[in-house]
């Protein structure tokens, strides 16, 4: 499935397929080379910017796009199944990249529901709360994971913390019910960051963050509404470095 996928859906985004090996036993996919490793590891570097995060944010749902809505005039839509910030790859110029596509799985529809009846392959702290308790995945499930990445990106810290017990007390979850007490996140923010943020691109960020995190699936935005957002935060802040 992954080498499939690699082979079938070709993005700057999407991580590249330099060759493969199928002989002999030996089952090799080879990737480019992406040499700043995966994303996971940097949500605390105070040098990933806000800028740098935005941009990184960006790709990826472009990445998503390419899978869940540009492939299908051709391929059909892809569901990713396993979107966290370790499935994200950069490179020296900290352009993003998704990769492990081996869970990855053809969207099928049915009643009207487009959705796999099968095993989640999401990580802890990344799935969506309406597998476990309906047990069938969408596309809008990997907009849940993918709104827990923009968290894991705002608060610099991974969305499945070391004592976690639960899926409640994971980032995603713990981030929006302090925005609806609170009605912010601002103490949540990572501080190697924190005084970078203009106000209006945290609050584009922080409310489709939010929405991402929706319970109910229908209400969560779809990629392309995602992705005109996460622009709009990025010339605000854009805007404001400029002006300085």
């Amino acid at each position: 499935m992954e080498f499939e996928t690699l082979l079938k859906y070709k993005h700057e985004n999407i991580i590249g397929l330099v060759g493969y090996c199928n002989e002999m036993n030996e089952k090799i996919i080879v990737y480019e080379h992406a040499c700043n490793g995966s994303l996971d590891k940097h949500l605390d570097n105070p040098s990933l910017t806000w800028m740098k995060r935005l941009k990184i944010c960006i790709d990826v749902a472009t990445g998503l796009q390419i899978l869940h809505k540009d492939g299908a005039k051709q391929e059909g839509s892809i569901m990713h199944r396993d979107i966290r910030s370790g499935s994200i790859l950069v490179d020296g110029n900290w352009n993003a990249k998704i990769s492990n596509l081996e869970f990855s799985n053809k969207v099928l529809v049915v009643d009207r529901a487009e959705h796999v009846d099968d095993i989640a392959c999401t990580s802890l702290g990344y799935m969506d709360l309406k597998y476990e308790f309906e047990g069938f995945l969408t596309q809008r499930s990997d907009i849940y994971s993918f709104g827990v990445i923009l968290f894991e990106m705002l608060c610099g810290r991974l969305a499945w913390a070391e004592g976690c017990e639960n899926h409640s007390h994971s980032l995603g979850p713990m981030a929006v019910r302090y925005y609806n007490e609170e009605g912010n996140l601002d103490k949540m923010i990572f501080e190697g960051i924190k005084e970078q943020i203009t106000p209006q691109s945290l609050t584009i960020f922080q409310t489709v963050a939010i929405q991402c995190l929706e319970i109910d699936q229908d209400e969560r935005p779809a990629i392309d509404q995602l992705i005109i957002q996460l622009k709009k935060a990025l010339e605000f802040q854009v805007s404001f470095h400029t002006s300085i």
